[in-house]
């Protein structure tokens, strides 16, 4: 009798410690979002308690709303250690494709939801960002366009943040939203602080 305690002890711990991680997952799994760069993939992240193991505790399935045949990703912990981040690689992007996804902890189901991939666009990052001092003492902050002719994205009216702050002060940023379609956006002079370099 005496030999079977411990065994019983640690077995008692064990259940004890895996029920409590299931609770906590269960009631701490927040802010759960997608978004799509409407060219490549689909990325799902979501908030978990910092001792979770993403990829060994979660599993997020997901297929497309008309077709049944299910696939499954592994999500990573994020640069975050409390973040789960999930990345799909659609075969393509479509105005009206809806996925179905289902998240699930140690095999049991916990959450069920469906994304649209049209309506959580957060567009690439432009390429090649210049700066250039203009005739007029103003700088021209310019960038090429990330997306092909035939990206679903391209020509639609999206919306980019310009964002730049002096190097002295980056809690005192400038934040102004321009159509997607512009390549170009004009920072006067008389906006800015002399002799303060600053980032954008």
């Amino acid at each position: 009798m005496m030999t079977r305690l411990p065994a019983l002890h640690t077995l008692w711990i064990l259940l004890f410690s895996y029920l409590t991680m299931e609770v906590m997952a269960t009631e701490h799994i927040q802010e759960f979002a997608c978004f799509t760069d409407c060219a490549e993939k689909l990325v799902c992240h979501w908030k978990v308690p910092e001792q979770l193991n993403c990829s060994k505790d979660f599993l997020l399935y997901y297929r497309k709303e008309l077709f049944p045949p299910r696939n499954v990703c592994v999500p990573e912990n994020g640069e975050e250690s409390s973040m789960c981040t999930c990345t799909i690689y659609p075969d393509y992007f479509v105005s009206g494709l809806t996925y179905i996804l289902a998240l699930q902890f140690n095999g049991t189901s916990m959450w069920n939801s469906s994304v649209t991939p049209a309506q959580v666009v957060k567009p690439r990052t432009p390429k090649n960002l210049a700066v250039e001092k203009n005739e007029n003492g103003n700088f021209n902050l310019s960038w090429e366009e990330s997306y092909a002719a035939s990206s679903m994205l391209f020509g639609q009216p999206v919306i980019y943040e310009v964002k730049y702050w002096s190097k002295q002060q980056p809690e005192k940023a400038t934040v102004t939203s321009i159509n997607y379609q512009a390549k170009s956006f004009e920072i006067t002079t008389s906006s800015l602080q002399q002799a303060t370099d600053y980032v954008a």
